[in-house]
């Protein structure tokens, strides 16, 4: 499975790489390009951090992305775990006294905090949904083409 990771790694960050060269220009990437960039800070983050340093670190446009790319994957249970976790924080969604998106956390209670952070972000950790595998042959067109140039 190992080499199937670095696989997913080599081929996803390409995208992120492609955002970041064009200075976090989503709009200079493909919908599917799109995707893959957003893909890949999910995981990075969620496998890090978890939902709050994925959502406030790249926003909710990446969350949207990452959201279609799921979709498209058919990662029923991600994509359930990460609405609840989004569901959570949209109650603050209004609220004036935030100005950047690392204030969310501030404004969480603590019950709200426990079950982004220590019940769902462990789900998350726990999900059989094999994002790796799915999305190496649902973007397999963009794949192999990544393959043949090396």
């Amino acid at each position: 499975m190992k080499n199937l990771d670095n696989e997913w790694f080599d081929f996803t960050i390409k995208y992120v790489d492609k955002l970041n060269d064009n200075d976090g220009n989503w709009d200079a990437l493909s919908e599917e390009e799109q995707e893959l960039a957003a893909l890949w800070r999910l995981e990075a983050d969620m496998y890090n951090g978890g939902f709050l340093q994925f959502f406030c670190n790249w926003g909710p446009l990446c969350f949207e992305y990452a959201i279609r790319a799921l979709t498209k994957l058919q990662a029923e249970e991600c994509l359930a775990i990460l609405q609840q976790q989004c569901g959570i924080i949209m109650r603050l969604e209004n609220n004036k006294e935030i100005k950047a998106l690392w204030d969310i956390p501030k404004f969480l209670t603590e019950d709200e905090l426990n079950e982004i952070s220590d019940v769902l972000d462990l789900k998350y950790w726990d999900n059989q949904d094999d994002i790796v595998s799915k999305t190496l042959h649902t973007y397999s067109v963009l794949y192999e083409a990544s393959i043949a140039d090396g």
